[in-house]
């Protein structure tokens, strides 16, 4: 079906290494998503992701490539999300949070711009999106902390992207669980750059303590529980909670799911 498939709008959002196994290597794995964008198969219209070295230079092959994350296309600027010089949303009017978050919306803003949709629904729908759970999900505001539930990330490299997130705002971050022995020094750089105290829990705290220590971090509080640990972040005052544990979640819970959900009880309860 690929052989044949033809879009009028294609997107390509990011390319990272993954299925490498069964692409025989990383170029072949690359291949395989560009010939929907070259040949007799190339859409109208390709939207491409600016920041993406690789793909920014994918562009020069395509043709009619609008670009997302640039100064030209769909482009953040003044605290707004704008397309050909024309604002469509504010970033404190969007529902997600996180620049990975803002590329989806330039990205959507920018199909939807090419498909002729009016500047008001575009807002409309971005405004009316409902956050899947367990992914940067913010559960609450009280006493002027916002509460984070982003037990989905299981691995480093995804609470790498939600500790990203937060600039210049006191961030209490719950980590740990189930130590899938990943290198953690990406990891500790972001934390590094954007958290205030780490709280560990569970059966990765000895290791993860000692990559932070080693990293130059050492704000570091250890607990039992992910209550105790609620707690404990509640009694900093900071400007955001954030679990994103970097690990799966079978040594205390039954899934991540399950983690994120007594997390969110929990937080409410309070």
């Amino acid at each position: 079906m690929t052989e044949k498939f033809k879009a009028k709008i294609a997107c390509w959002t990011n390319f990272t290494p993954d299925h490498i196994d069964w692409h025989g290597g990383l170029e072949n794995y690359f291949k395989a998503k560009a010939k929907l964008f070259l040949g007799d198969q190339a859409p109208e219209y390709s939207v491409l992701n600016a920041q993406d070295k690789r793909l920014a230079e994918f562009s020069k092959k395509c043709k009619n490539v609008v670009m997302f994350d640039d100064d030209k296309d769909c482009y953040i600027k003044d605290n707004g999300i704008y397309f050909r010089g024309e604002e469509i949303i504010t970033l404190k009017d969007c529902p997600l949070i996180g620049h990975h978050n803002y590329q989806n919306i330039m990205c959507g803003i920018a199909i939807t711009k090419l498909l002729g949709m009016k500047n008001e629904d575009i807002r409309e729908q971005i405004m009316s999106f409902t956050p899947p759970e367990h992914r940067l999900e913010k559960v609450r505001e009280m006493d002027g902390i916002t509460f984070y539930n982003d037990s989905k990330a299981t691995n480093p490299e995804a609470s790498i992207v939600a500790i990203d997130s937060f600039n210049d705002v006191d961030v209490a971050l719950i980590l740990g669980g189930r130590d899938k022995n990943t290198d953690l020094t990406q990891m500790c750089n972001s934390i590094n750059k954007h958290i205030n105290t780490v709280l560990l829990i569970g059966e990765a705290t000895q290791r993860f303590e000692e990559n932070l220590v080693k990293n130059g971090f050492s704000n570091i509080i250890k607990e039992q529980s992910m209550e105790d640990a609620i707690d404990k972040a509640i009694s900093l005052k900071p400007d955001v909670v954030l679990l994103s544990p970097a690990c799966a979640s079978f040594d205390m819970f039954k899934s991540y799911e399950h983690r994120g959900e007594v997390f969110k009880e929990y937080v409410l309860s309070k």
